[in-house]
C-alpha cells in the first residue's frame, strides 16, 4: 500500500542530515543519537531484555559506522550523501547510474534514519499525535471529576462528625461508569482504535492512502496525459526514481521511504496541475472492471494498466494542495 505524508524539508536539511554527516564523516554520534533517542523505535527498544540489547538498531548502526572506510574519496562520498541539497541533484537513478551511497546497505542505519524522519520530519503525523493525546486527556477527565467530588464529600462528612460513614465511603472504591446494556447501541470510532496500540501510542504514521502499489502505474500514466513534469515528480515521489540516502526496504516500518519531494518541487507540481480535475472515482472503478474483463477474454489485451484512470487521484491532488499551502514537501512510504 502506498501512503504519502507531509515532509518538513527544512528540519530534514538543517538538522537531521547534518547530524548524520557528522556521524559518518567524523564519528561524532551525539547529534544523531539525540535525534534517535526521541523516536518511537528507541522508546520501544528500551524494553528489550539486556541479553539481546546488542542486537538493537543503535549498537549495530554504531558498529557499522565505525567500520566505514575513512579515505579521502569515501569522505567526499559521505559529504555528498548527507548534504541534502547536494544529494538531491545526484539522486535521480534514471540519470545517474551510481548516485552517492555507502559501500553496502545497513538495515540498522536505515532504521535510525527512518525513525528520525518519522519523529522529526512528519508534521501531519506529529499533529495527529497531539490531537490523540488531547483526546486521551478528555476521556480521562470524568474519572478525575469523580475523584474530586468524592474527596469533597469525605471532607463534608468529617466536618459533620459522621466519621463512621466517612470511613465506609473511603474504603469503597470509586464507582466507574457502568457499561451499556447489551441491547443498547454504542457508536465506536474504529479509526481511533486502529491507530492505537495497547500503550495508547500510535503504531506509526498512516499518511494519505493513494492505492496499492500497482495502481501507482495508473496514477503515473494519468499524470503523463496532464503534464510530463507532473509525471516526473510523481516518479520521484512514489516510483523509486529518487534514490534514498540509506536504501529502501519495502514493508520495513522505518525503511520503506521510497521517495520525496522538496517544497519547491511541490510548488512546481502544483503549477503543473493548477487546472486539473481528478477523474470520477466511479468511472475509474468501471474502467478497471472493464480492463479486467478484457484481459479474461484475450491473452493480449489492447490496453495497458498504465492507461487506466486512477481511483485515488482526488486524494493525491488534495495532499499536494495541502502541502503546497503549508509550504511542506512530500514523502512516500510503501508496505
Amino acid at each position: 500500500m502506498v501512503h504519502i505524508h507531509g515532509f518538513d524539508w527544512a528540519n530534514y536539511s538543517t538538522n537531521v542530515m547534518p547530524a548524520f554527516a557528522r556521524w559518518l564523516i567524523n564519528e561524532e554520534e551525539q547529534g544523531a543519537y539525540q535525534l534517535y533517542k526521541e523516536t518511537r523505535h528507541a522508546r520501544e527498544e528500551q524494553f528489550v531484555p539486556e541479553a539481546i540489547q546488542p542486537l538493537c538498531a543503535w549498537p549495530r548502526a554504531k558498529e557499522f559506522v565505525h567500520q566505514l572506510p575513512r579515505g579521502p574519496f569515501a569522505r567526499r562520498e559521505y559529504q555528498k550523501l548527507c548534504v541534502a541539497e547536494q544529494f538531491l541533484l545526484l539522486s535521480d537513478r534514471y540519470v545517474y547510474r551510481h548516485p552517492p551511497q555507502l559501500y553496502r546497505d545497513s538495515e540498522a542505519l536505515r532504521t535510525i534514519w527512518g525513525a528520525s524522519i518519522e519523529e522529526h520530519c512528519l508534521p501531519w503525523y506529529q499533529q495527529l499525535q497531539k490531537n490523540q493525546g488531547q483526546a486521551q486527556e478528555e476521556r480521562a477527565s470524568p474519572l478525575a471529576d469523580i475523584t474530586t467530588e468524592r474527596n469533597e464529600l469525605l471532607d463534608l462528612l468529617q466536618t459533620a462528625g459522621l466519621h463512621t460513614l466517612a470511613q465506609e465511603l473511603n474504603e469503597r472504591p470509586p464507582e466507574r461508569e457502568q457499561p451499556p446494556a447489551k441491547d443498547e447501541e454504542v457508536p465506536v470510532d474504529k479509526s481511533e482504535d486502529e491507530d492505537e496500540n495497547e500503550g495508547g501510542e500510535m503504531d506509526g504514521p498512516q499518511g494519505i492512502f493513494i492505492g496499492r502499489q500497482p495502481t501507482t502505474l495508473q496514477m503515473r500514466g494519468w499524470l503523463a496525459t496532464q503534464s510530463v513534469r507532473a509525471m516526473v515528480f510523481f516518479e520521484y515521489l512514489a516510483c523509486g526514481r529518487r534514490y534514498m540516502p540509506f536504501g529502501y526496504q519495502e514493508g520495513d516500518p522505518f525503511g520503506s521511504y521510497v521517495g520525496y519531494l522538496t517544497p519547491e518541487e511541490v510548488q512546481l507540481l502544483l503549477d503543473s496541475l493548477a487546472n486539473v480535475d481528478p477523474p470520477n472515482p466511479n468511472e475509474a472503478e468501471n474502467d478497471y472492471r472493464s480492463f479486467r474483463q478484457q484481459r479474461s477474454r484475450s491473452a493480449l489485451p489492447y490496453r495497458l494498466i498504465d492507461e487506466l484512470l486512477p481511483t485515488h487521484a482526488g486524494d493525491f491532488l488534495q495532499a499536494v494542495r495541502d502541502a503546497g499551502r503549508e509550504q511542506l514537501g512530500l514523502i512516500c512510504t510503501t508496505g
